[in-house]
C-alpha cells in the first residue's frame, strides 16, 4: 500500500511538473514584432518598416561631438506606442561590432526620459545580431548606442591622412596632442529592427485555439 502511494505521488508529482513546464512554455512564446505596431516611431524610420531591403544610418549623438570632428558614437531611438517589457531585439545589420541598449523608465522631474542601460555588447560575431533580454520593465522607448563599426578603423586612418595633409606642422603644433583626436565613430547600418516581449497565456491559448480550428476544417476539406 504505501509503495502503491509513494508511486502515485511520484506520478502526480511528473505530472504537475510536466503541466506547469507546458504554462512556462506556452507563456514564453514570441510575440508579434512591437516594432510593426500602428502608431510606433523611430528616428530612423527605415528600420522599422517591414522591409529588409531599405537600410538607415544610425544618427551622431548631438552631446557627443568634440574637436575635428572627433565623435563618442551614433544612436537611434524607438518609440513604441504603449508600454511593453521588452525580452528580445534581433537587428539586421553589416557593420555593427559594440553597442549599448537602453530602455526609458519613465520621465523625472528634470528630464521627460530616464534611459536605463539594460544590455552592453562589446564584439559582434555574426548578424543578424540576436540580444536576449532577461531584466525587463514596462517601456514605451528603447535607444541604441552605436560604440564601434566595423569601418571605424578605415575612417580613422582617412580622417588621419587628411588632417596632416590640410594642415601646416605649426597648425598641428597649436593642437598639443593628436591622440584620440580622430576617435570619429562610422554610423551604423541598420535595415531592420524587430522587437518582441512573450505572449500572455491567453494570446498563446487562443491562438492554440485557433490553430486547432483550422486544422478541423481543413480536414473536412479534405
Amino acid at each position: 500500500m504505501f509503495k502503491r502511494f509513494t508511486v502515485f505521488l511520484l506520478l502526480f508529482g511528473l505530472a504537475v511538473i510536466s503541466v506547469g513546464c507546458h504554462i512556462l512554455i506556452a507563456e514564453q512564446e514570441w510575440s508579434e514584432n512591437y516594432a510593426l505596431m500602428d502608431g510606433a516611431q523611430s528616428t530612423v524610420p527605415q528600420v522599422i518598416d517591414g522591409n529588409l531591403n531599405t537600410v538607415g544610418e544610425t544618427q551622431a549623438m548631438a552631446s557627443g561631438v568634440y574637436s575635428y570632428g572627433r565623435t563618442a558614437g551614433s544612436e537611434i531611438i524607438i518609440t513604441l506606442p504603449e508600454k511593453k517589457q521588452i525580452r528580445k531585439l534581433v537587428i539586421h545589420s553589416d557593420n555593427i561590432k559594440k553597442l549599448n541598449l537602453y530602455a526609458d523608465k519613465g520621465g523625472t522631474a528634470l528630464s521627460d526620459t530616464d534611459w536605463q542601460l539594460i544590455k552592453e555588447i562589446k564584439s559582434v560575431k555574426s548578424y543578424p545580431l540576436e540580444i536576449p533580454i532577461v531584466y525587463a520593465f514596462p517601456t514605451q522607448r528603447i535607444r541604441l548606442v552605436i560604440l564601434d563599426t566595423s569601418d571605424d578603423a578605415s575612417l580613422y586612418r582617412r580622417d588621419k591622412a587628411n588632417f596632416y595633409t590640410e594642415t601646416t606642422a605649426e597648425q598641428r603644433n597649436s593642437f598639443g596632442s593628436t591622440r584620440g583626436m580622430f576617435r570619429r565613430r562610422y554610423n551604423g547600418r541598420i535595415s531592420e529592427i524587430e522587437i518582441y516581449g512573450y505572449k500572455s497565456a491567453q494570446e498563446t491559448a487562443s491562438a492554440n485555439t485557433e490553430n486547432k480550428r483550422e486544422k478541423e476544417l481543413d480536414t473536412i476539406l479534405e
